[in-house]
């Protein structure tokens, strides 16, 4: 019989996915290349769920507020689609993502690290209530971004190549989450071959901003992309996704005036009254 280990695939897919960033990255004479992030989402579409989508573009609210451009953004197909502008760019209704990340080739400033997370805010800050009117696909409940983890938009940071000491990022995190609101925290920040930062809660490291204790930092030990999937995967799968509110989103469409053809002050109308009683 056959065996199957899930573990050595990933660990495989990262291996061929590492190689993708190191060779297919330097251009090639006649070739435009492949850029990082597609090289991620490209891993990403290969390992997830079918029913999530991977793509890049822009998450917007019932407020009409819009998210910076994000790397990757992974939508649940099943509940909504993206709206595509005529020069090609991709709106997503944020009810319906539920991560959204950012890919750099290098980040070694703490100005570059700020700009990076602020961008992943963007898209946190994004009302998925919908003013109170987005219920869960899967459980039937209303979405509360403010109260519940779960409710919230799952971002995470890739870091390619060069990146900020352990100590410098730890250092970092542990003022920025200080000085904002937790709901608005990203998830996780992997460098690649170097360390991975997420929160540590009650019951050991996790990944939820809204229970943490503080900021984990775990070295590199040959499994960091394993983690991060381990981390993505379960976090798609219990966060909270809701169809459109076509309501909120296009109040203008609310009041209805039409020119009417007939009328009739009886109760019920007299058509209806026929076809009831024969």
């Amino acid at each position: 019989m056959k065996e199957f280990s899930l573990e050595s695939l990933i660990e495989s897919a990262g291996e061929r996915m590492r190689l993708d960033l190191a060779e297919r990255l330097v251009p090639h004479k006649g070739e435009l290349g492949v850029g990082r992030e597609e090289i991620i989402r490209s891993f990403l579409r290969a390992y997830l769920p079918k029913r999530f989508d991977v793509s890049s573009g822009f998450l917007f609210d019932c407020t009409g507020r819009v998210s910076d451009q994000l790397d990757v953004i992974v939508s649940n197909t099943l509940v909504a689609t993206h709206f595509e502008t005529v020069g090609g760019s991709r709106f997503f209704p944020c009810e319906s993502v539920v991560a959204v990340g950012q890919v750099k080739s290098s980040l070694t400033s703490r100005g570059e690290l700020a700009k990076a997370l602020k961008n992943l805010e963007s898209a946190k800050g994004l009302d998925r209530s919908a003013g109170g009117t987005a219920v869960d696909f899967a459980n039937n409940r209303p979405i509360n971004p403010l109260e519940n983890h779960k409710d919230q938009i799952f971002t995470f940071l890739i870091i390619t190549g060069k990146a900020l000491s352990p100590d410098t990022i730890h250092e970092f995190m542990m003022d920025y989450v200080l000085e904002n609101a937790p709901h608005l925290w990203a998830n996780v920040t992997l460098a690649l071959d170097k360390y991975l930062v997420t929160f540590c809660c009650d019951g050991g490291v996790c990944p939820n901003p809204m229970d943490a204790r503080g900021v984990a930092v775990q070295l590199d030990d040959g499994y960091l992309l394993m983690r991060f999937y381990q981390l993505l995967g379960r976090a798609i799968e219990v966060t909270s996704s809701s169809g459109v509110s076509y309501w909120e989103y296009m109040r203008s469409a609310t009041e209805w005036s039409a020119e009417t053809w007939f009328d009739t002050l009886e109760s019920p109308p007299r058509y209806l009254w026929q076809i009831t009683t024969g």
